[in-house]
């Protein structure tokens, strides 16, 4: 072999490398075989942009879970599914009507009594005796809650779901606190008829309303919390009477008036639950009666969630 034939393939590789160089300035792509180290180091910037790409966020979260997990339903959702079910066996049960339909002309005796026979446009009376009506009303919403759980053999059943018990308390509070808020919602066509005959003050009227929202909903967390200890619904109901009366009247004057010890009586004021709602529905909102009636809910619920926790570890 002459020396003319071992030199001749260098100008072929010098024309394909100039061949290449004028496809690239024309704009077309050549093709690159993958694994090529010469390409690669050739072409450093396309391989950078193909290492460099985001991946792709999966829309569904539970696959990105481990095999194996399931994740539970959301706080909110549970909280949503006990509610709407609490609510449904109220009016699916002639319970709820019977207490709307009891609650709704006891309202309107005490008004038109007020309205007709003392020719007086005001709502004050009406607000005096929500505290009562409740007091009648409220046992009868909670005494099913836990009592007939436990009665009929389901409650095991209820601790099985991935539900926190808190939720579930919530849940079943906020299912009876509905069934007073329409019982309240009758009672607003009385304030709207004293407006059209006479010139209400509706500073009281407001306050009213938000002290026996207030009220009602420490009445549900302690009825939740006696039918959380009793087996049947009539022991829940009397508990709830007597443990929520008593925690009214002895903030009333005519408990108070009997007492000889004037620091007693104060204490008894502060703690009853009669004393805050007359201050709040007189138009007073004080913070410090607002964080009363929450701060009593909340402990009734809390001690609910504990003997719930406890029984359910039995």
């Amino acid at each position: 072999m002459t020396e003319k034939d071992t030199k001749s393939p260098e100008p072929e590789v010098k024309d394909e490398a100039n061949a290449g160089a004028d496809r690239a300035d024309a704009g077309e792509m050549t093709p690159v075989r993958a694994g090529t180290p010469e390409k690669a180091e050739a072409d450093p910037e396309a391989t950078m942009k193909i290492e460099d790409l985001p991946r792709k966020k999966s829309k569904d979260r539970r696959a990105d879970a481990p095999r194996g997990a399931h994740p539970g339903p959301s706080a909110w959702r549970s909280f949503v599914v006990v509610w709407k079910k609490e609510s449904a066996g109220f009016f699916h049960s002639p319970v709820a009507y019977i207490i709307l339909g009891g609650f709704a002309l006891l309202v309107s005796w005490l008004f038109f009594d007020q309205f007709w026979l003392r020719n007086e446009a005001s709502v004050r009376p009406l607000f005096a005796s929500m505290p009562l009506l409740f007091l009648l009303i409220t046992p009868l919403l909670t005494m099913r809650s836990w009592a007939e759980e436990r009665s009929t053999g389901t409650a095991d059943q209820l601790f099985s779901l991935p539900v926190s018990l808190t939720v579930l308390t919530l849940g079943k509070a906020a299912a009876c606190l509905g069934v007073l808020l329409l019982a309240l919602a009758i009672t607003l066509p009385y304030p709207i008829m004293a407006e059209s005959l006479g010139n209400l003050d509706w500073g009281p009227v407001f306050g009213g309303y938000i002290a026996a929202i207030l009220l009602g909903a420490a009445y549900v967390a302690i009825g939740l919390f006696l039918s959380s200890l009793t087996r049947t619904q009539i022991e829940a109901a009397f508990l709830t009477f007597f443990v929520a009366g008593l925690l009214y009247f002895i903030g009333e004057p005519f408990f108070l008036d009997r007492m000889e010890n004037p620091q007693a009586a104060l204490f008894l004021t502060r703690m009853g639950l009669g004393s805050r709602f007359s201050s709040i529905a007189r138009g007073v909102l004080d913070l410090r009666d607002l964080l009363y009636y929450v701060s009593v809910t909340a402990f009734f619920v809390m001690l609910n969630v504990a003997v719930l926790r406890h029984r359910k570890w039995l």
